[in-house]
């Protein structure tokens, strides 16, 4: 609505309004010239001014609109209703410098407008709001201004987070390396528990920290394949060639893009015909073994292999041809359930195929620390298998998750985030026992 400029309208002009007469002033408190806030009530000002209401229409009566307007006195006004004006007008017509204290009021109650460029040193009690009340300043406000102000780099969880990331992106110094090679399978049947997840991100973790690693996926998923950026469509050379056909294992293998040291033999859909196809074959355990064998790892540190959530032909392959077995054990009960039956296939495989096979790593994954149930499966798991459990933890990360998809491990995707910083943690835990892995 768009207000004609009739007399006594908006602001005055410079040429009506002279010198203030407090003469002026009428018995009600308000300016009584011509041209200041509101018409005076007694004169018919309001009669000459048009109203638009935007449709083109400026002959609406302007009587309804008087009567809304003209101010009562002071006795009839309620006092709460002279207080709020008198708030927003204190808001409204006077600017707030936000580093000045300013007057809260009657009250005299000084307020600080607490920024993170306030002067070093001093401690904002109380702060301002919007309509001129306040309300206490936490501490923690201030020793974050107050440290933005001095050293110029806040200490908060966004600062820490890319401290962490520009660490692990750098790589840092290098990490022990074996002897020889070790070859670990990383298996468990019960499916979701985070091999794939470990064997991808152990393996980018140590190829960061100048190890040379090969990951040997053997799930006909192919999602170790997804997580490293490895083409493993249908018809792509893969390992299910190796086992089947019998062709080189340095066929087939692909260098991860971004890693350096970090090799990857892919999987493809067609892996999952190997459990059938296997059988008639001869030595149809040590397929995988005999591949390994006669491919030179001598300019490796490490190979993964990623096993299916089975106990079929694949993993026990996979059993044969490493001396080590890593196992990422959820914390939940039903992980617990399955880990017998997983302990008596790796009894069997010792017994019969490879005697050289040993439980040398139990990680726990998927960790919640809101749970009593976690702490208590952690709490068993050290009990029963002692030292062979890592003393790091991977906890429940929505950046390990959401990682893969983007074809990244975590290391890249978000090196600044919990389960990053967890693998990171896991993966040099298992350099230092580069001297004598630990018996089961």
């Amino acid at each position: 609505m768009r207000m004609g400029s009739g007399p006594g309208v908006g602001w005055p002009d410079d040429t009506e309004l002279g010198p203030f007469d407090p003469a002026d002033r009428e018995p009600g408190g308000r300016r009584g010239r011509k041209g200041l806030g509101w018409p005076r009530g007694d004169k018919g000002d309001l009669s000459e001014m048009s109203v638009d209401d935007g449709r083109g229409d400026s002959n609406l009566t302007a009587e309804p609109l008087a009567d809304a307007v003209s101010a009562p006195s002071s006795e009839e006004t309620p006092e709460r209703v002279r207080q709020a004006i008198a708030r927003v007008s204190r808001e409204t017509m006077r600017p707030v410098d936000p580093l000045q204290a300013v007057d809260a009021g009657e009250s005299g109650a000084k307020t600080t407008i607490a920024t993170g460029s306030g002067t070093p040193g001093v401690r904002p009690e109380r702060r301002a709001d919007s309509v001129g009340g306040e309300y206490p300043v936490r501490e923690s406000e201030v020793q974050v201004a107050i440290s933005a102000a001095s050293d110029g780099v806040a200490d908060t969880p966004i600062a820490r987070a890319a401290r962490a990331a520009i660490v692990a992106r750098s790589g840092g110094a290098p990490w022990p390396k074996p002897s020889s090679c070790r070859v670990i399978t990383i298996a468990n049947q019960k499916g979701g528990v985070g091999k794939t997840t470990t064997a991808v991100n152990m393996a980018a973790s140590l190829s960061m920290h100048g190890a040379k690693v090969l990951v040997v996926d053997l799930d006909p998923q192919g999602n170790a394949s997804t997580a490293l950026d490895i083409d493993h469509h249908a018809g792509v050379t893969s390992v299910y060639n190796v086992l089947v056909d019998g062709q080189p294992l340095a066929s087939v293998i692909k260098q991860v893009a971004g890693y350096p040291e970090l090799y990857c033999a892919p999987a493809a859909i067609d892996l999952a015909g190997a459990e059938i196809e296997l059988v008639p074959l001869v030595a149809r355990e040590s397929r995988l073994s005999r591949a390994l064998s006669a491919y030179d790892a001598s300019n490796l540190d490490y190979i993964f292999i990623d096993c299916p959530p089975s106990l079929g032909l694949l993993t026990v392959n996979a059993l044969v041809a490493a001396p080590e077995v890593l196992i990422p054990i959820q914390c939940e009960y039903y992980a617990l359930e399955g880990l017998e039956q997983l302990l008596r296939t790796v009894e069997l495989v010792r017994s019969h195929l490879n005697p050289d096979l040993t439980i040398s790593t139990i990680l726990l994954t998927m960790y919640d620390s809101r749970t009593r149930l976690a702490s208590q499966v952690a709490d068993e798991v050290r009990e029963h298998f002692g030292n062979v459990v890592l003393t790091s933890v991977i906890p429940r990360s929505v950046r390990v998750s959401e990682a893969p998809s983007y074809g990244q491990s975590v290391m890249t995707y978000d090196p600044g985030s919990t389960g990053a910083l967890a693998y990171l943690e896991a993966a040099q835990e298992l350099a230092q026992r580069n001297a004598a892995p630990a018996a089961s």
